[in-house]
């Protein structure tokens, strides 16, 4: 795929972006996200595409792949004793927020700089697996 955007060129390559969204559609339905904020920083490193050009078509991505997990295990016979319902009121909840801040952020990224949102990204990743290797306590 070749494409301009802020009047430079980007080329990336379709079967390494296939196999990148199998296998955060993967990742992602194992811990229940849309796989936008996992495959947003892929395409930042791997491809070098610039965040504003990838913040729409990871959103689309979140939106389908939401959507096809939430249908999934809607319609899947759930194992004895697991249960793998959507709570709906808890998805409510979370749709709302993210459609919240969805219109928020795509109002605001023109006024901040790609290093700013980077930088807050990579803050955001670092914390989060910082948090999971923290020896958490039991009970």
């Amino acid at each position: 795929i070749r494409l301009r955007f802020d009047g430079r060129p980007y080329q990336v390559p379709v079967m390494g972006l296939l196999l990148l969204a199998f296998l955060v559609g993967i990742v992602g339905s194992i811990y229940g996200v849309g796989g936008g904020a996992i495959i947003a920083p892929f395409c930042i490193l791997l491809f070098r595409l610039p965040l504003h050009l990838i913040a729409g078509a990871a959103l689309a991505s979140t939106l389908i792949t939401s959507l096809s997990g939430v249908l999934l295990y809607s319609l899947l016979p759930a194992p004895a004793g697991l249960a793998t319902q959507p709570d709906w009121a808890l998805g409510g909840l979370f749709g709302a927020g993210g459609l919240a801040g969805m219109y928020l952020g795509a109002r605001l990224q023109r006024y901040v700089a790609e290093s700013v949102l980077k930088m807050g990204l990579t803050l955001l990743l670092l914390s989060i697996g910082g948090y999971y290797l923290w020896p958490q306590p039991v009970g």
